[in-house]
């Protein structure tokens, strides 16, 4: 994974990057909501959970985009998954009771190993 993005995910979980509320708490700005919809504005919110983004389209946009991107190299991949025709591989997860479940089948990149 690129720097950038490991850098904005660890960050991001930890509640760092630079949103009105944290730019407030940390002293560089007086106003900690957000512009468009007058919500606090914190990670979240600005990921996900603000309504004028939601109801503008903005969210459906960003994912369109990383669809974008990720089109053309699953495609790559499943033509040439298609060529070999690897067998079905199957994850096998146990249960805190020792149960064992099978899931998976599909043509994926899972190793077929056990899991606890």
């Amino acid at each position: 994974m690129a720097p950038l993005r490991t850098s904005f995910l660890i960050r991001s979980v930890h509640e760092l990057l630079s949103s009105n509320a944290n730019l407030v708490r940390w002293g560089k700005k007086d106003n900690p909501t957000c512009p468009l919809c007058h919500g606090r504005q914190t990670t979240e919110h600005v990921l996900n959970s603000c309504k004028v983004a939601l109801s503008q389209g903005r969210y459906t946009l960003r994912h369109n985009r990383v669809l974008q991107e990720l089109a053309p190299v699953m495609l790559i991949r499943t033509a040439k998954g298609q060529s070999n025709s690897p067998s079905p591989s199957f994850t096998i997860f146990t249960t805190e009771d020792g149960a064992k479940k099978r899931c998976g089948g599909s043509n994926t990149a899972s190793t077929g190993t056990q899991r606890k």
